[in-house]
């Protein structure tokens, strides 16, 4: 009788790390950043975190695209919404990751002049170090007040 229990117990322990082991992976899986996988390539530093106080101010709408334009060139477009009612000038990073997610790829740029409540198309210019990548990610690094060309640009 004692040695059933025994097993019993193994057994429980066994289904418990499993349990824990499967949440563990299901957390690793999950992401909250803006990005999307391509077949095609980017330079090699940390990919920069979106600011927290720019949340309110605006955010990105949809999954950014990369292609490249010639030779080592690229470009990643994507749609940003400027979310307060003043306009603004939104500047934004694009990173672009191979498989192993070095970093291949860095385009800078902005949506000039957005609108209060306003939806823009941007476009990011970079260099690749690389021609193949496999993430692209989209970060907003700065929000600048712009009103009537008045502001801190």
């Amino acid at each position: 009788m004692q040695q059933k229990k025994g097993i019993t117990g193994l057994r429980f322990s066994i289904l418990a790390f499993l349990l824990v082991l499967s949440m563990l992976l299901l957390a690793a899986c999950g992401s909250s950043s803006s990005s999307s996988s391509t077949s095609s390539a980017s330079v090699s530093s940390a990919t920069p975190t979106q600011n927290a106080n720019h949340v309110s101010l605006a955010k990105l709408v949809g999954a950014p695209t990369a292609k490249i334009t010639s030779g080592t060139n690229f470009q990643v477009t994507g749609q940003v919404q400027n979310l307060d009612k003043s306009q603004h000038d939104i500047y934004l990073q694009a990173t672009l990751k191979n498989a192993s997610g070095k970093v291949v790829g860095i385009a800078r740029g902005l949506a000039d002049n957005v609108a209060a409540g306003n939806m823009d198309t941007y476009t990011l210019q970079g260099t690749l170090m690389q021609p193949a990548w496999s993430t692209v990610v989209v970060v907003i690094t700065k929000v600048s007040e712009n009103v009537n060309g008045q502001g801190s640009d």
